[in-house]
């Protein structure tokens, strides 16, 4: 286990680089077992969900291959096996097993899928879209001896059943329409990677139209991750600080810059370089998690600590209804809250330093913008939880002028 010490406060300034986005990448990883062929990805980000990935493709056979900032994917000699629980249920992306495997091998065993256990994530949707392409299920394992081309609607916005959907659709006999599909950019990301790989892939506002066909290696430039880009910004304000964020994607996150100028943040942009500094204390701050273009659900958590260090605010998250067990653990570093339902209250606080584990990926980010803000000593514990979605984390953070340190225990 790994444990993050951070001495506070720190006023942190300066600039970092975003890296690629952990919710891109992965789908593009796995969908490459669909190609045969020799994908070349770049700006994968070393993080701990992209290594159990890459484990994970290598299982079958994949030959994977890192060099001069590009990562080559080998598929063209896989055979299918059944990779083992411990590395599936370590991320919630192994979810896409279902889509690739079944077009590449035609069948999937359901394994534990892993990721952050804030919530109970049903994979019904997921199984429905397997089962709408002529898939069967028989004894924990789902078989397609030929995947055809249909209609699949979905009823509500799901990233990872619209990305099984595709991984389906590109590779099924004959055309498949998918609608009430999930918009964020890292679905476009996905669809990018596959035409580059030889995909008949049309997309309208309201509809994509797929036609299955054989697919070669393809090419993606993996786009910056504004998950981390947030944090970064939401360090920058919990300090005090003035913090630029070079690659930062603004043209995806016009949502959350909005709540960062109710906060009381003054933002600017320059070419391809975000920053935001504090002008004075904001108003009271009304977040609600919706699907893209709304507020991210990744950020909410984020946006916690803000509130405190402020005027207070009030957060509704409509994609997991009850991803707020990061409350508990940053009450430990003196932030108050209530919670009803979907919804909760946080109140102004003083920050305190505190010794915590963190409670998952997002909820142990909002404790190290904490441990930052806070005066003295803290400690978070299962750190590599937080590492899995940011690369680099410590050395960009001393960068800013942090005081923090990461070792094992």
């Amino acid at each position: 286990m790994k444990k993050i010490t951070v001495n506070g406060p720190a006023k942190l300034s300066g600039e970092v680089t975003v890296s690629g986005s952990k919710n891109a990448a992965l789908p593009i990883i796995f969908a490459t077992l669909i190609t045969e062929g020799i994908s070349e990805l770049r700006r994968l980000p070393d993080i701990g969900d992209v290594r159990v990935a890459l484990d994970i493709i290598r299982s079958f056979g994949a030959e994977v291959l890192s060099m001069d900032g590009v990562t080559y994917i080998d598929t063209r000699r896989l055979s299918y096996c059944q990779p083992s629980e411990e590395q599936t249920a370590k991320i919630r992306a192994s979810t896409y097993l279902l889509g690739a495997c079944l077009s590449r091998f035609g069948r999937c065993r359901l394994s534990s899928f892993g990721g952050c256990n804030f919530a109970l994530r049903p994979i019904d949707m997921h199984i429905d879209a397997c089962l709408a392409l002529g898939a069967e299920m028989r004894e924990g394992e789902i078989f397609a001896q030929r995947l055809l081309g249909s209609e699949i609607t979905f009823k509500k916005q799901s990233v990872g059943a619209t990305v099984n959907a595709i991984l389906l659709a590109v590779s099924a006999e004959g055309e498949s329409v998918i609608r009430g599909f999930a918009t964020e950019p890292h679905i476009d990301a996905l669809i990018d990677f596959l035409l580059s790989a030889g995909a008949s892939i049309e997309r309208t506002e309201d509809e994509m139209r797929i036609v299955g066909r054989r697919l070669h290696g393809g090419k993606a430039t993996v786009i910056g991750d504004m998950i981390e880009a947030g944090t970064y910004l939401s360090v920058a304000l919990a300090t005090g600080g003035k913090v630029r964020v070079r690659d930062c994607p603004f043209v995806d996150m016009s949502s959350f810059f909005k709540t960062l100028t109710a906060f009381g943040a003054e933002n600017r942009m320059s070419g391809n370089v975000f920053s935001t500094s504090l002008r004075g204390r904001g108003e009271y701050i009304s977040v609600t998690a919706l699907p893209y273009p709304g507020f991210p659900t990744d950020l909410q958590p984020i946006i916690a600590p803000l509130m405190a260090i402020g005027s207070g605010g009030d957060i509704t998250d409509t994609v997991w209804h009850t991803r707020f067990g990061y409350l508990d653990t940053l009450s430990d570093f003196g932030i108050r809250s209530e919670l009803s339902g979907n919804r909760a209250r946080i109140y102004p606080s003083k920050i305190s330093p505190a010794k915590v584990t963190a409670p998952d990926l997002r909820g142990g980010a909002a404790c190290l913008i904490s441990a930052l803000a806070a005066e003295g000593q803290s400690e978070i514990y299962s750190a590599e939880i937080i590492l899995r979605g940011y690369e680099n984390l410590t050395e960009k953070l001393r960068a800013l002028g942090a005081d923090i340190n990461i070792q094992e225990f």
